[in-house]
């Protein structure tokens, strides 16, 4: 073992604690921007096609990277170089929306963008899954996770600190957005220095290895079967800051509701995962995918102003039930030496299913109206609920830890 190297900690160890700073400031970097770019793109003249769109193929496209990176994290036995490389590709591609004046430029940044997130995040939760005791691993992804969510908190403060404070928000505000996607390059920088104190974790010799690789076995593969039919359904979150805005709530309050949805995050996160280290994770799983689509037809059904706050919110606890414990699972069912390819083959599924998912939302609302547009996506995701209770009939195989 090197002398980078540490074995599993009984607590969330430094591995969990520093990759969490690193994802409080990417993330606050990141919603500088995110809620922005909707209303960004209204200003450019671009239709809720053109938005699914370039959430769909900015997404989807990245995602086609995941398994070959998390693959070649297996391969080379290598955590740490990926993590780096992805976080650096984000936090250098952001501040490039300054110079976009067309929809092209914005789909060129989101491409750039997913893409580094596409290099670090199968190597990154690999790290994560093998720097803890797996009596806790449900605590350590749900930590993780909230320090994304802190960040995605402060963000949007940020971005609207920003924008309060510009004389020119009002009459020039494509001007006032450029201006703040600029400066979201500053926490992005800084969060490259914590990357550096994260360390390698050991990998198992080969001798311990289980001789059928598990990444191949039914559960892990009705799994992804669930998500894809899942994802189909779980459009752009760009749709529901539209969702906002065709009720009338004003720009400048978008980036707090943005605030509330993260917030809520951020406390069921935590939660929800050290929940599923007492009770299990499919239990978790299966209330993820029928609470998700209880919200999206109430989104549908949403008319006034309040409606969204309420939905805002309770959309966060969702974010608790899946992030964190999809993670947790999979390291519940496969191997270490093929973690992060597992990872990143369950984030090209979704990613891939991405694409269809935001151009249905987004020609569905074009053709029809919001409501169905969002009916129509709580449907999909309960034909993923079903794929998920026919895994929870297969017998798991035993994964060494």
């Amino acid at each position: 073992m090197s002398g980078e190297e540490k074995k599993p900690a009984q607590g969330l160890g430094q591995n969990v604690l520093f990759l969490g700073m690193v994802s409080l400031l990417n993330d606050l970097s990141s919603q500088m921007v995110y809620p922005l770019i909707p209303t960004f793109l209204d200003l450019l003249g671009a239709s809720p096609a053109i938005l699914g769109l370039i959430e769909g193929i900015a997404e989807a496209t990245a995602s086609l990277f995941r398994t070959l990176f998390g693959y070649l994290s297996d391969k080379f036995k290598k955590r740490k170089l990926f993590i780096v490389t992805g976080y650096g590709l984000s936090a250098i591609s952001r501040p490039f929306l300054y110079l976009a004046g067309h929809w092209g430029g914005v789909l060129a940044v989101r491409f750039s963008d997913r893409l580094g997130k596409a290099a670090r995040t199968p190597a990154r939760d690999a790290l994560i899954s093998t720097s803890v005791d797996p009596s806790i691993r449900g605590r350590a992804f749900g930590f993780h996770r909230a320090m994304d969510r802190i960040g995605a908190i402060g963000g949007p403060l940020f971005a609207m600190f920003i924008l309060t404070l510009l004389p020119y928000r009002d009459s020039e505000p494509i001007r006032a957005l450029k201006f703040t996607f600029l400066i979201s390059a500053i926490p992005g920088a800084i969060a490259l220095i914590f990357v550096r104190f994260a360390r390698e974790t050991g990998f198992k010799s080969r001798a311990t290895a289980k001789k059928k690789t598990a990444i191949r076995d039914a559960p892990f593969i009705l799994f992804l079967v669930a998500n894809a039919f899942f994802a189909l359904g779980n459009s752009s979150n760009a749709f529901l800051i539209l969702k906002a805005r065709e009720l009338e709530i004003a720009v400048h309050f978008i980036p707090i509701l943005w605030v509330v949805y993260n917030s809520v995050c951020t406390v069921s996160s935590p939660v929800i995962g050290s929940l599923s280290d007492r009770i299990g994770r499919k239990a978790v799983i299966v209330a993820s995918f029928l609470y998700y689509a209880v919200i999206y037809v109430l989104f549908g059904f949403a008319t006034e102003q309040w409606m969204m706050w309420v939905l805002f919110g309770a959309y966060g606890v969702y974010y608790g039930l899946t992030e964190g414990i999809f993670r947790a699972y999979v390291a519940d069912i496969v191997e270490e030496g093929k973690r992060a390819t597992a990872y990143g083959i369950l984030n090209t599924v979704i990613g891939v299913s991405l694409l269809p998912a935001s151009l249905i939302m987004g020609l569905v609302w074009d053709l029809y109206n919001s409501k169905v547009a969002f009916l129509v996506s709580a449907g999909l995701g309960l034909m993923g609920f079903i794929v998920f209770l026919i895994s929870m009939l297969v017998k798991r195989p035993h994964v060494a830890r």
